[in-house]
């Protein structure tokens, strides 16, 4: 007896073709740049549509709300913003504001006529499943003697310059209906000191609050005192892993950065005198992730995009890719020829971990500033973390502690697993 196939029912557009969808989608977003697969793009347009109207139709007030960081990195992934601005220009959905720490983009279907369908295909399926299992771990943030102490430095964030940030928001974005623009002006009027919380703290220990989704350049308009960022931050945790898989003890990096001050050929020279050959593509990776000048080689291979653009492109294709891709893109063509011994590894790890080398680095770095965040709260300094950062508030309990204190702490963690963390200083507006 045969085995019953897997289904799904699939809502979707009577009167709009997906293949009228897509055409648009390319004239608007690939102008002069390589089209994505056709087959692709219209199963995301698919189960993006399918999405949309299941959610409007549950919803008693019509719409709904996406959680557009879930969608990007785990469905939709660089297409889902233009795929909603698509859908928005062709007048299928209307897109509404952001509230921050309460809900997502609000999505309104506008009037067109639905019908549903079932599915066999197999990436509906999949990604309903990743869909259902993000709402079953989607849950209330447990307290405990970690999360206690974050909340203790987190709510003295204060929001201290409201009308110059809106002044900024309104300067710097001339499009006042772009998302962009709402989402900036939701950030500054929707604050409200008596909400702030740990929004969720993710499987690998990262956690999420009202800075985490703070642009960058509202930052100044709140009392942050200063930032400690680590340059290049997963890069370097890469580093830790190359150690091993080389047999490099830690007594030689730190030996050589404290002769040689991150000098290749001198660095290779002392492995080699102590018995240890290696390829030398391995020695640069790990002095220039030291130094925090990894991506500076992209940059200047790419030099007609944006600093920011090279590094998102290079983290996602090179660290994120799936060990099955069939395209290598020209940002990953760029570091395998840059790196090529440090891509053999890359590889041998995504081969032995299923694809979940980001998730593994992510979890490292998790652990790191946990451990940087006690340190710091056992001296009674009210801090946080960004992920890779650590950010220092501006209130009376951190009115002695000092930059150089802060690097200590974090170099001091980041010795412990055998990495050499460039740490750089970002004072607060």
């Amino acid at each position: 007896m045969k085995k019953d196939r897997e289904k799904i029912i699939i809502a979707y557009l009577k009167d709009i073709p997906l293949e009228t969808i897509y055409e648009r989608h390319v004239l608007s977003f690939c102008d002069g740049q390589r089209k994505p697969s056709k087959t692709i793009l219209m199963h995301k347009y698919q189960y993006l549509l399918h999405v949309i109207i299941t959610r409007c139709k549950q919803s008693d007030e019509g719409h709904c709300y996406l959680n557009t960081q879930f969608y990007r990195d785990s469905i939709f992934y660089d297409h889902y913003n233009d795929m909603l601005l698509n859908l928005c220009y062709m007048g299928v959905i209307d897109i509404g504001g952001y509230v921050v720490g309460k809900h997502s983009t609000t999505i309104t279907l506008l009037k067109w006529s639905i019908d549903y369908m079932t599915s066999h295909n197999v990436k509906f399926i999949k990604w309903a499943k990743v869909e259902a299992e993000r709402r079953k771990k989607y849950e209330h943030v447990e307290a405990t003697p970690f999360t206690r102490k974050y909340m203790e430095s987190l709510t003295c964030l204060r929001l201290t310059r409201k009308e110059d940030a809106l002044v900024y928001i309104d300067e710097t974005i001339k499009d006042k209906q772009s998302h962009s623009y709402q989402y900036h002006r939701s950030c500054i009027e929707d604050f409200n000191e008596g909400d702030i919380r740990i929004y969720k703290i993710d499987e690998q220990g990262r956690v999420y609050h009202a800075l985490t989704s703070l642009p960058r350049s509202l930052r100044e308009y709140f009392n942050i005192k200063f930032e400690l960022d680590i340059s290049n931050s997963h890069p370097l945790l890469l580093n830790h892993y190359l150690l091993k898989y080389y047999h490099i003890p830690f007594k030689f990096i730190r030996e050589a950065n404290a002769q040689y001050h991150y000098d290749v050929e001198c660095t290779c020279k002392l492995l080699k005198n102590n018995g240890i050959d290696i390829p030398k593509d391995i020695v640069e990776y790990i002095i220039n992730t030291q130094r925090g000048t990894f991506y500076d080689d992209f940059v200047s291979v790419f030099g007609d995009m944006e600093r920011s653009e090279v590094k998102k492109r290079v983290f996602s294709q090179v660290f994120y890719s799936h060990i099955t891709d069939r395209y290598v893109s020209k940002f990953c063509k760029a570091f395998i020829e840059r790196y090529p011994s440090v891509w053999a590894v890359i590889r041998s790890m995504k081969l032995r971990t299923d694809d979940k080398l980001p998730l593994t680095m992510m979890r490292a770095e998790s652990l790191l500033f946990r451990l940087i965040l006690k340190e710091c709260w056992s001296r009674g300094y009210r801090v946080v973390n960004l992920h890779d950062a650590l950010v220092v508030f501006d209130v009376e309990a951190n009115e002695h502690v000092t930059i150089d204190e802060l690097t200590a702490i974090v170099e001091h963690v980041y010795h412990r697993f055998g990495l050499f963390p460039t740490v750089k200083a970002e004072i607060g507006g």
